[in-house]
C-alpha cells in the first residue's frame, strides 16, 4: 500500500513537472531557463520541419506507388515548401509561444492535407495510414510541455475524426475504427515521450543552474578577500584590461588609485586587532557603496587597497567616502586620539591613452609614494596626490 502511494505521488509530481516547459518553482531558475528553452524549442521545430521534409519525400514515392496520382505529389510538394519556410522562419523567432504555434500549424495543416487526400481518393490507403501514424510520432521532436502536446494531438485527432466520421459514407467502418486505434495508440506513445523528455530536460536545466550557481560562488570565493569582502588581486588582473577598454570605448576617463591606511600598526597595537579588522571592513563597505556601478574596490594586502573606477571628480569621491568612514568607525575609549586617515595615489587615464596595466600601477604607486612623503605635514583626513597620464608618460600633477 505504501509503495502504491509513493508511486502515485511520483506520477502526480512528474505530471505537474512535465505540464509546462517554462514553469519552475524558483524565479531564478525560470529566468535562467528562458533562453535555453527558446533555443531548444527552435532547434526542435527545425528538427520537426526537416524530419517532415524527409518523410514527405519518401511519402511522395509511396503515394506514387499506391496510385494516388498527381494530387498526392502536389500535396507533398506544398507541405515540403511549408516545412522549408518554417525551418527558415524559426531562426528569426525569439518567442517560445510563436515557435510552438508554428509547430502546431505545420502539424495541423499536414494532417488536414492527408484527410483531403483520403476524401479525394475515396479510401484510406496504406500510404495514408503510414502518414497519419508518422504525423503523431513526430510530435515529441518539438520540446514542448505536456500541455502543448495535448493540445496539438487533440487538434490533430479532432481534425481526423470529425472529417472522417462526418463523411463516414466514403469510408468503411473497419477503416475508421482502425484509424481511431492508430491515432489513439500513437497519441499515447507520443504523450509518454513528451512527458519523459520534458522531465529530463527540466531536471537538466535545474542541474545546470545549480552548477552555474556553484561555479559563481566558487569564482567569488577565489576572487574575494575573506576579511573585507573586497575583490582581490586575481580579480583585478582578470578584469583590468577588459573594463578599461570598455570605458575608453565609451570615451570615458578612468582612474586607478592606491589607498594606504596611515599608522595602521599603531592602531592595531593600541586599539586591538579586532578594531583594526573592523576598520578594514568599514573601508571596503563604504567604498563599495560609493562606487556602486562606477568601479571596483580591491584589497591589495594588509592595509592597502586599490580602486579602479570612473568619476568626473575622483578626489571628491575619495574625500567624501573617507569622511563617511570616519563618521562610521566607533573608536574605543583607549584610542580616542587616533583617527582613520589615508594616503592616496591616483593615476587618471584619459580616453585614447593606451597604457599597460603595469604602467598604470607604477604611476599610481608613484603618486602614493609622494603622498606618503608629505603625510606628516598634511593635516586633512584625505592625503591625495593625483597624476593625469599621457601617451608619452608626460605626467601632470594635481595635488589636493
Amino acid at each position: 500500500m505504501a509503495d502504491t502511494c509513493v508511486m502515485h505521488r511520483i506520477l502526480i509530481n512528474s505530471l505537474k513537472d512535465a505540464w509546462s516547459t517554462t514553469s519552475f518553482a524558483s524565479e531564478d531558475v525560470a529566468f535562467f531557463a528562458q533562453k535555453l528553452t527558446i533555443d531548444e524549442a527552435r532547434k526542435g521545430l527545425m528538427g520537426l520541419s526537416f524530419t517532415l521534409l524527409c518523410l514527405l519525400g519518401a511519402e511522395s514515392l509511396l503515394f506514387a506507388h499506391s496510385g494516388l496520382g498527381s494530387d498526392a505529389r502536389t500535396t507533398c510538394l506544398l507541405l515540403a515548401a511549408l516545412s522549408i519556410h518554417i525551418m527558415v522562419s524559426a531562426r528569426a523567432i525569439r518567442d517560445i509561444r510563436s515557435l510552438y504555434l508554428l509547430g502546431t500549424t505545420l502539424l495541423i495543416i499536414s494532417g488536414t492535407a492527408f484527410v483531403l487526400l483520403a476524401h479525394n481518393s475515396g479510401s484510406f490507403s496504406f500510404a495514408l495510414f503510414a502518414s497519419i501514424t508518422l504525423l503523431f510520432m513526430v510530435v515529441p521532436l518539438v520540446p514542448w510541455g505536456l500541455r502543448e502536446a495535448v493540445v496539438v494531438l487533440a487538434l490533430i485527432y479532432g481534425t481526423f475524426t470529425l472529417s472522417t466520421w462526418g463523411a463516414h459514407k466514403n469510408f468503411d467502418t473497419q477503416t475508421l475504427w482502425s484509424l481511431q486505434f492508430i491515432m489513439f495508440g500513437a497519441g499515447i506513445i507520443s504523450l509518454a515521450l513528451v512527458m519523459r523528455n520534458t522531465c529530463v530536460r527540466k531536471m537538466d536545466i535545474r542541474t545546470r543552474f545549480e552548477l552555474e550557481q556553484a561555479n559563481r560562488k566558487m569564482m567569488q570565493l577565489s576572487n574575494k578577500d575573506p576579511l573585507t569582502g573586497a575583490w582581490n588581486r586575481r580579480f583585478l588582473n582578470n578584469v583590468f584590461s577588459k573594463k578599461t577598454a570598455e570605458w575608453h570605448a565609451a570615451d570615458t576617463m578612468y582612474h586607478f588609485a592606491y589607498l594606504d591606511l596611515d599608522d595602521f600598526k599603531p592602531m592595531n597595537d593600541t586599539c586591538g586587532h579586532d578594531f583594526g579588522d573592523e576598520v578594514l571592513r568599514c573601508i571596503s563597505q563604504m567604498f563599495y557603496a560609493a562606487l556602486k556601478e562606477k568601479g571596483y574596490m580591491i584589497r591589495m594586502g594588509g592595509d592597502e587597497f586599490a580602486l579602479l573606477f570612473t568619476s568626473d571628480d575622483p578626489q571628491k569621491l575619495i574625500k567624501s567616502t573617507l569622511r563617511d568612514i570616519q563618521k562610521a568607525v566607533v573608536t574605543p575609549a583607549q584610542c580616542q586620539k587616533m583617527h582613520v586617515r589615508m594616503s592616496v595615489g591616483v593615476a587618471s587615464i584619459p580616453p585614447g591613452i593606451n597604457l599597460s596595466q603595469e604602467a598604470v600601477y607604477r604611476a599610481a604607486d608613484a603618486a602614493l609614494y609622494d603622498a606618503k612623503e608629505r603625510k606628516e605635514q598634511f593635516t586633512d583626513h584625505a592625503n591625495i596626490v593625483r597624476q593625469i597620464l599621457s601617451q608619452d608618460d608626460d605626467r601632470q600633477f594635481s595635488v589636493a
